[in-house]
């Protein structure tokens, strides 16, 4: 379980996962991209400046949905419902872009991305930013995303820029736990006869 920040904990993470990757696999002078957390404002602003969030080379991690994980969410109820503590167990539905002037380059570095993705497809311990404030044994889950083209267009619709090939991966399970709730003590009720009159009613 986590604190209110694991969502951003967890976008931290997998920025700094392929970041690494990104370093030890293209090494010296080879043209690497920086991976990004980018949101919705940042797709108007790409390489438009030094101080944009997405600039050439790049990768930018896109959060574009947020869901209740309903597998697991009974078991968590139960849960909470025991130790009087709710949770909620979420996923977060991610794309991922690469950004450059060359298309090779983009290409090749989805790939990358698809196969540093697959070698750290668990974030625990130290993979997790600990700005999540996560418990011992939790973790993270990264599994590829089956995003129907309809879904995928749908999405960029919303956005100003064009149409981007695009990773669609899944973050799960994150659960955000509330803070502690004493469970409310039973009540018992206790009857008292009494006498009216020397009649016991």
């Amino acid at each position: 379980m986590a604190g209110y920040q694991a969502l951003a904990a967890v976008g931290r993470s997998v920025v700094h996962v392929l970041n690494a990757g990104y370093l030890t696999e293209l090494p010296g002078p080879a043209r690497r991209p920086t991976a990004v957390l980018a949101g919705t404002a940042d797709f108007d602003e790409v390489n438009s400046s030094p101080t944009a969030v997405i600039r050439y080379p790049a990768v930018s991690v896109y959060c574009y949905r947020i869901s209740v994980d309903r597998e697991t969410r009974p078991g968590w109820s139960a849960v909470g419902a025991g130790d009087g503590i709710p949770r909620i167990p979420l996923r977060m539905h991610l794309m991922l872009a690469a950004w450059d002037r060359i298309v090779e380059n983009e290409l090749e570095w989805l790939g990358l991305t698809a196969r540093l993705l697959e070698a750290n497809s668990i974030l625990t311990g130290p993979r997790l930013d600990p700005t999540g404030d996560w418990n011992p044994g939790d973790l993270v889950q990264l599994v590829p995303d089956d995003l129907a083209l309809d879904s995928m267009s749908e999405a960029f619709q919303a956005l100003t820029t064009d149409y981007r090939l695009c990773l669609s991966y899944l973050a799960r399970v994150i659960v955000i736990d509330a803070p502690h709730s004493p469970l409310a003590e039973r009540v018992t009720t206790v009857a008292n006869a009494v006498e009216s009159d020397g009649v016991l009613p």
